[in-house]
């Protein structure tokens, strides 16, 4: 029988990054559940204190170190705690991270996660650091069910990897080429997770738009991915993320005119909006072709919500470059869009190719102000045109700025907020928007 992985069966997980790293820390999570233990949520009641890391930015990584530091006084506290390093900073450091924190007893890739109960009880029988890196198994995303932090919506991992090689993007580096998961599998676990309880599901890829294009004996789509969920009974909501605009096919807005568990929502990165600097980046499409997209998206459903992604500062952005990228802002309309500035990453093609991070920081800084300035404006003037409208809510529970109202989701994916005397988690409800900001909207419920 196998020796019990903790003394005292405690473990937290601090995640960092997207929704992937949620799911992912599910999974180690559930590992450690099928082992004893319970999951706690503070670092004072666990023995076993676990990160699941970011790389795509520097910001994300220097966030992981510093919590790393934290936790290092609660090892002098008590040396049996077990510190480990899981994800996607682990796979692209490696060694490197005992190196710098050399009180981590474990460091595990994006290929481990499902295994972070066995390497818990090596440290705890050895004594010795776990270096677990390698790409060759795969990662068993179905089995995570009492990890998940709630019972009424769920992701599940359809795909892992891109062959994209954005060159300013790591994830090739640390995820590995694509690979997809059969989509009988995939409809299996979502039948589950329904039974479960859960009524929304959200289907991740790091490039969804080009799931199940090796699997065999034929290639699949993602839109027979969508309509065969679609079809799970019971399930209320279904979303997809994350869209790549060379991978998109037309047929996918004929689904999302189809299916009416499909939600009306598309996370669809442009990066830039000018032509050359998304040439450098290796995106494959053109400011006009984004544009086609967008319109072709909101033709076939009008109410379609859109969120974007952007880079400020990118080797060789000028001015020019940035304005066009404000212009696509301003014909987009984003409902909410993720703005960065540009970092320099080792095992990029960018800084292997030696594309020169040369935007002075002064630059980036007052062009990602600027930038997100109009952004918000943008996006208040969009969210004033749904004062008066009713919607329906999938309610997540009491608000995180106010916990004596409660917010939940439009089919759209915004937050709203609402005045309610109990709780509706999991609860399917009207509203009427009666005050909007560019961050949520307000109502009252009808």
């Amino acid at each position: 029988m196998a020796e019990p992985a903790t003394k005292t069966s405690n473990a937290f997980m601090y995640t960092i990054g997207c929704q992937m790293n949620v799911l992912d820390s599910e999974l180690a999570l559930a590992s450690l559940e099928g082992d004893g233990l319970n999951v706690v949520d503070n670092t004072k009641d666990a023995d076993v204190l676990l990160v699941n890391t970011c790389s795509v930015r520097e910001k994300a990584e220097e966030k992981a170190y510093s919590w790393l530091g934290r936790m290092k006084l609660l090892k002098r506290q008590n040396p049996d705690v077990v510190i480990g390093v899981l994800g996607c900073m682990a796979q692209k450091e490696g060694k490197l991270i005992f190196r710098r924190a050399p009180y981590v007893d474990i460091v595990a890739g994006t290929a481990h996660f499902t295994k972070i109960d066995e390497y818990v009880r090596q440290v705890r029988a050895t004594g010795k650091r776990i270096l677990a890196v390698g790409r060759d198994e795969e990662v068993e995303t179905e089995k995570r069910l009492k990890a998940r932090e709630t019972r009424h919506s769920a992701y599940v991992a359809v795909m892992r990897g891109c062959d994209h090689h954005c060159t300013y993007c790591v994830v090739p580096n640390t995820r590995g080429m694509e690979t997809s998961r059969p989509l009988e599998e995939i409809v299996e676990e979502c039948k589950i997770l329904v039974g479960e309880g859960t009524q929304e599901i959200t289907l991740l890829g790091q490039n969804i738009d080009s799931y199940g294009k090796r699997l065999k004996p034929r290639r699949r789509t993602l839109s027979e991915l969508l309509y065969a969920v679609a079809d799970v009974p019971g399930l209320k909501r279904l979303r997809f993320i994350t869209s790549h605009p060379s991978d998109l096919k037309p047929e996918l807005f004929q689904a999302f005119k189809d299916l009416p568990n499909l939600m009306p929502y598309l996370h669809f990165p442009a990066q830039s909006g000018s032509d050359e600097v998304l040439k450098r980046m290796r995106r494959g499409y053109t400011f006009e072709r984004y544009m086609e997209l967008v319109s072709a998206a909101r033709e076939a459903v009008p109410d379609m919500g859109l969120a974007g992604d952007t880079i400020i500062g990118f080797c060789g952005e000028t001015e020019e470059d940035f304005e066009k990228t404000v212009e696509l802002h301003e014909r987009t309309r984003y409902q909410n869009a993720y703005i960065f500035m540009y970092s320099e990453r080792d095992y990029t093609p960018a800084k292997q190719q030696g594309l020169a991070d040369d935007v002075p920081l002064e630059d980036k800084k007052r062009r990602i102000n600027k930038l997100m300035k109009l952004q918000r404006q943008w996006a208040e003037e969009e969210n004033q045109k749904k004062v008066g409208q009713i919607t329906e809510i999938f309610g997540e529970g009491p608000s995180k700025k106010d916990p004596t109202k409660q917010e939940g989701r439009n089919p759209q994916n915004q937050v709203v907020i609402v005045e309610s005397g109990r709780d509706l988690t999991g609860q399917f409800y009207k509203a009427e928007i009666t005050k909007a900001t560019n961050a949520a909207l307000y109502g009252r419920l009808v």
